[in-house]
């Protein structure tokens, strides 16, 4: 697990814990709440951290289900590539591998269906098609404004299926973050600048990592004035030798 992403899931051990139970336990995911909740890179981090037994495909929800299905053709089987357009017989006939063609990896494989936000009766058709099969479990990251409707319609093709909510981190996991990262790079922030840059970020991890990046960036580009004022004067004392 790399450093720089770990460090974005400060507070999120619980919610890790229960997407790990759940399909440990044979059940698929849906994951909700606000834009800025960092839903997907939730998942990211999961998918790292169980790498070793789970491959887990990441699908854009908001293309068609013709264009699914070749996207994750080409992840599953590389060295096949659907050409051509997306008539309605190469979308079934797309289908029908995904559910019948032998994997070349052996580990379970999780479906993460990114950016749900409105489903249509053909995306439902793709969903109970590949879900009937039992070749996949499934990962679902919805918009916040996902009607009721297709929710429920959504939990029906996807039983059973574990919800979770995603909320704003607490005050503490912010400052710890802050504080944490402080100590890393040897900022030596004052506490009053840590609380700060926790308030300001109000419990959104996208925020937290924008503000995060922003001070890297600020710290990075005073190091690098320094180190050409350095050389600099070091080229002076060489032409007066």
């Amino acid at each position: 697990m790399s450093r720089e992403r770990s460090m974005y899931f400060v507070g999120r051990e619980k919610e890790i814990g229960q997407i790990k139970e759940a399909l440990e336990g044979g059940k698929n995911v849906i994951v909700s709440g606000k834009y800025g909740m960092g839903r997907t890179s939730l998942i990211k981090q999961v998918a790292e951290m169980m790498q070793e037994e789970w491959r887990f495909l990441f699908l854009d929800f908001s293309e068609t289900p013709g264009n699914l299905c070749q996207h994750l053709i080409v992840k599953l089987w590389p060295e096949m590539e659907c050409r051509g357009r997306n008539g309605f017989s190469k979308y079934r006939s797309a289908r029908f591998r995904i559910v019948s063609l032998d994997f070349n990896d052996s580990r379970k494989h999780v479906l993460v269906l990114d950016n749900i936000a409105k489903l249509s009766a053909q995306k439902i058709d793709f969903i109970r098609y590949l879900a009937w099969a039992k070749r996949f479990q499934f990962v679902a990251i919805v918009e916040s404004f996902v009607s009721d409707d297709d929710l429920l319609r959504l939990r029906v093709r996807l039983y059973p299926a574990e919800i979770i909510m995603l909320q704003h981190l607490s005050k503490r996991n912010v400052y710890e973050f802050y504080q944490g990262l402080s100590e890393q790079h040897r900022f030596h922030w004052a506490e009053a600048h840590i609380k700060n840059l926790a308030e300001i970020t109000g419990g959104y991890p996208l925020r937290m990592k924008e503000v995060a990046l922003r001070q890297l960036r600020t710290i990075g580009i005073i190091e690098s004035r320094v180190e050409v004022k350095g050389r600099e004067r070091e080229g002076k004392r060489n032409l007066t030798r």
